[in-house]
């Protein structure tokens, strides 16, 4: 197999993800294909990263920008559904302050309501059609015609070293984001994060290349790892948004919703440093592990 065959047709995969929870959240308004919307959003700009040697640098920069519209456009709600979700679950953290607790639900779920008519209005206005038909047309073209001859020559050739100068660059570059992994911030773990994600789908687009117990190893220290930082982050963006909500209530509910707050922070501080410390562990060990031309099934 090529790499334009391979590019080809991790970009329809990726475009048919999106295309079908597109179509089922404007038929049934469904939550979590819009969040599976986001999640094909990503996939896709990693696949644009991973192929940019064989796409013009005019066409990646549009569907780039494009798509990071829509994973931020989401990014909000999605963080709003898991502070409401948890941090703010009235029958078991919060029942020893229920009155308080109610009240900064319903502000929340304003908010929320607010966010989601924003993202339902620019999802379903025909913005994100137009993206789609775009990409098809695109994708569907010839790619060769556009290409100089570095950019030919790569995509003419064939798939098993290009995927393995791929996992390895993206390694790379994870690991160089956590060198001083234990003197990170809490905004820096979720930059690692994202380049923890990217790996895991480095691993994914292609997995059938490679055996699989060699990518079960590494995706199964990365779902972890990107578990975990995720736990971090969804305390710490839980934290803003409780800031946000507090000083929007009542103020005959202010005293008890600082008292509520402190319940909340001690516990998200236990929380963290459980997952800081889990995922402290994985990275050492996922210091160690590497992909090479052994681990191939077959060289193609």
């Amino acid at each position: 197999m090529d790499v334009e065959t391979a590019a080809k047709a991790i970009f329809r995969g990726c475009a048919f993800h999106l295309t079908e929870n597109f179509r089922q959240f404007k038929e049934e308004g469904d939550p979590t294909a819009l969040m599976q919307i986001r999640i094909g959003v990503r996939r896709m700009r990693v696949a644009l990263h991973i192929f940019r040697s064989i796409i013009p640098k005019d066409t990646r920069t549009k569907f780039n920008r494009e798509y990071r519209y829509f994973g931020n456009l989401l990014g909000d709600a999605r963080n709003m559904d898991v502070f409401l979700d948890s941090i703010l679950m009235p029958d078991i953290k919060t029942k020893d302050f229920r009155n308080v607790s109610k009240e900064l639900l319903r502000l929340g779920e304003e908010f929320r309501a607010e966010e989601y008519d924003i993202i339902i209005h620019e999802i379903s206005g025909g913005h994100f059609e137009r993206l789609s038909k775009s990409f098809d047309e695109w994708l569907q073209g010839n790619w060769l015609a556009k290409l100089g001859r570095s950019g030919r020559k790569i995509m003419t050739g064939p798939i098993a070293p290009f995927s393995l100068n791929a996992i390895e660059e993206a390694g790379i570059e994870l690991l160089n984001r956590g060198a001083d992994v234990e003197n990170l911030s809490a905004n820096e773990l979720h930059d690692l994060r994202k380049y923890i994600k990217r790996s895991r789908y480095h691993l994914r687009f292609f997995s059938s290349l490679f055996r699989k117990e060699k990518i079960d190893e590494g995706y199964d220290f990365l779902v972890q790892m990107q578990d975990y930082l995720g736990h971090i982050n969804d305390v710490k963006e839980g934290m803003i948004i409780l800031g946000q909500l507090s000083a929007a209530v009542r103020a005959d509910y202010f005293a008890e919703t600082l008292r509520f707050n402190a319940r909340v922070y001690s516990d998200a501080s236990k929380e963290v440093e459980h997952n800081l410390r889990e995922f402290l562990r994985l990275w050492r060990k996922f210091e160690d592990f590497t992909v090479d031309k052994k681990d191939l099934r077959c060289i193609t």
